[in-house]
């Protein structure tokens, strides 16, 4: 027990000080854009300098580097994100209504993902050499390696423009006359399909390694001696055995599953938390795009912190 509290210990100040070498990198990449936000006031005729200067000490512009750098640092670490540039909202009411969206979408098919890849990895081993096993990992390293807009692209142009399956756009539409949650899921259905066969063919592929390495040991060989059934033997015995690096990978999946939300959602034009960054970056709305970039870099760094606790509670090797 003391080798775990000092393990946790131990993950925990290093997910803390890579936290903050990240927001300090984010600071520095906003700092060394061109632009600043209130420079977009100058291009409307009507505004006047009072009210750039205004916003200029809004938003802590009039301030040297360190100041800013360090009343961004304690905004970030205490989640006052501040108000949003570009629509006058506080920053972290926004987010509320994007972060639960992302999360649905690309959870739901993260979760979807293994818990079939991990039935099908199982199966395919077991029939290693055959037809199923040669064609599922075919398919799976082609999905694999496929760019994530290229796929989103084609299934968009298939599924929702030409045969008219899906609607091409949003999250919800009231012209629709669908019920609220029908709609819903029936907006996020082709994203999450896509999302799907594309964490599918990762998690197959791991589940399949995972398990050929356990096919061969002793207890396997011993339950398949004493006539256990064929799936008892497979689920029970050898999948179960076989699951440690895919669990421990389902946390880390999930994240970067978000972390990857930049790109999908703007190809299906998803107004989750990607499309949100995006759209900030384009409106040089900072606050907002700071803001995202942080929630979703907490994300990753939670859902590793995660999933090394679970490996090491699972594999007492690692806290050694």
């Amino acid at each position: 027990m003391a080798g775990m509290t000092r393990y946790v210990v131990a993950r925990s100040i290093q997910t803390f000080v890579t936290l903050l070498v990240i927001l300090t990198l984010i600071f520095i990449m906003f700092e060394a854009l061109p632009a600043r936000p209130q420079d977009l006031l100058r291009t409307a005729p009507n505004i006047q300098q009072s009210q750039i200067d205004y916003m200029t000490t809004l938003y802590g512009y009039d301030r040297g580097p360190l100041e800013r750098y360090a009343l961004y640092m304690t905004n970030m670490l205490t989640f006052d994100f501040g108000i949003s540039f570009s629509r006058a909202d506080q920053v972290w009411d926004i987010l509320q209504d994007r972060i639960p969206r992302t999360l649905l979408l690309f959870g739901g098919a993260t979760i979807f993902a293994y818990l079939i890849g991990i039935y099908l990895g199982a199966l395919i081993a077991w029939k290693r050499g055959g037809v199923l096993d040669g064609g599922t990992v075919v398919v799976s390293l082609v999905f694999y390696n496929m760019p994530s807009f290229w796929i989103g692209l084609i299934f968009l142009v298939i599924f929702a423009s030409e045969l008219n399956w899906f609607p091409l756009t949003g999250w919800y539409d009231p012209t629709d006359n669908l019920p609220y949650l029908v709609d819903v899921l029936w907006h996020v259905t082709l994203p999450m399909i896509v999302l799907l066969l594309l964490s599918l063919a990762g998690t197959v592929l791991l589940m399949r390694t995972a398990m050929l390495d356990v096919i061969g040991e002793n207890y396997m060989v011993t339950a398949k001696a004493i006539g256990l059934p064929e799936r008892k033997v497979l689920f029970k015995h050898g999948a179960r055995n076989a699951m440690l690096p895919v669990v421990t990978s389902f946390i880390i999946a999930f994240v970067f599953a978000i972390g990857g939300a930049v790109v999908l959602e703007n190809v299906f034009s998803f107004p989750g938390m990607g499309q949100l960054y995006i759209q900030s970056l384009s409106s040089l709305d900072f606050p907002v795009a700071e803001a995202t970039l942080y929630i979703i870099t907490l994300m990753v760094l939670l859902g590793n912190f995660a999933a090394d606790l679970l490996y090491g509670y699972l594999d007492p090797r690692v806290r050694m």
